[in-house]
């Protein structure tokens, strides 16, 4: 029987049948102890994240979810304390990303981190064993092939209980997510420049043409405490592009994305500053949500 997690009531990690889909799917949890799958991203010789799980006490618990001849797997870190808050770790290559979000949850909350073997895309551990050249971030759809996977990171997430989402990603130096490049794209605005990294940022989705007052105000915030903000704004009618922040803006749901620079991997001040860098714009937006 699984263990329950002490003081914390918000918290439900039995294994559940997923609502019915179009396509077969199943879905089991599997306690720490017996992994079927290893999450390099805790054993990496550089980043203490396996002293920081131990010191802290945080429980580790993996969802599997089969999709036809694919199979799935998700780590959940979590921690009971005062803080509930769930952050989203889904391109298992963003180091920094998942040692910020793991950080976060010193004080409770849970981070959930899909497994891909530390590559982008997603990874089956299925009969169709390796990379499907599918963006893990382009699953939130109900036409996708992978809507079965999306549904269950929403769960974990906590979507029926509109509890707000976080989701942290990282970017390479030579990639082509940064600023300027965002400026060139419709429905992208940037409402706030002050940090000089264009790699660095908070991206806010909305369902109108320009962001509501509300945003304004939280914009402001943000831009005093020197963080650069782009808003993305959402057509209701306009076909989605799968990403979470389209989902999230059709459903209602508060998201909230934070952009940082990737660390080159083993090199241990490059992986400091990033991290750095992640939690320095975590900590701002917990901060004005009290979280």
């Amino acid at each position: 029987m699984r263990e329950k997690l002490s003081g914390d009531t918000n918290w439900n990690l039995e294994a559940q049948e997923l609502l019915p889909l179009s396509r077969q799917t199943a879905t089991k949890t599997i306690e720490a102890g017996s992994e079927q799958i290893q999450d390099r991203d805790v054993h990496s010789p550089t980043r203490n994240n396996a002293e920081f799980i131990k010191k802290n006490n945080i429980k580790i618990f993996q969802e599997s979810v089969e999709i036809e001849e694919d199979k799935f797997y998700i780590n959940i870190f979590t921690r009971s304390g005062p803080n509930t808050q769930k952050y989203l770790v889904i391109h298992d290559s963003e180091d920094a990303a998942f040692d910020t979000g793991l950080r976060a949850i010193k004080n409770g909350g849970a981070l959930i981190a899909l497994e891909n073997r530390n590559g982008r895309n997603l990874y089956s551990f299925g009969a169709n064993k390796g990379d499907t050249g599918q963006d893990p971030n382009r699953i939130f759809d109900k036409d996708s092939h992978y809507y079965p996977l999306a549904r269950k990171i929403l769960e974990l997430l906590g979507e029926s209980s509109g509890e707000m989402v976080i989701a942290l990603h990282n970017n390479k130096q030579d990639g082509n997510f940064s600023l300027d490049d965002l400026e060139k794209q419709e429905n992208i605005s940037t409402l706030s420049k002050e940090d000089p990294d264009p790699k660095s940022m908070i991206l806010i989705p909305g369902s109108t043409s320009e962001p509501d007052q509300r945003t304004h105000s939280e914009v402001r915030y943000y831009r005093d405490q020197g963080l650069n903000v782009v808003y993305e704004y959402v057509p209701e009618d306009e076909p989605g592009d799968g990403s979470l922040s389209h989902y999230a803006t059709r459903k209602g749901l508060l998201y909230r994305n934070l952009e940082a620079p990737a660390p080159v991997r083993g090199d241990q001040k490059s992986e400091a500053r990033s991290l750095e860098k992640q939690t320095r714009y975590l900590e701002v937006i917990r901060k004005y949500y009290s979280l």
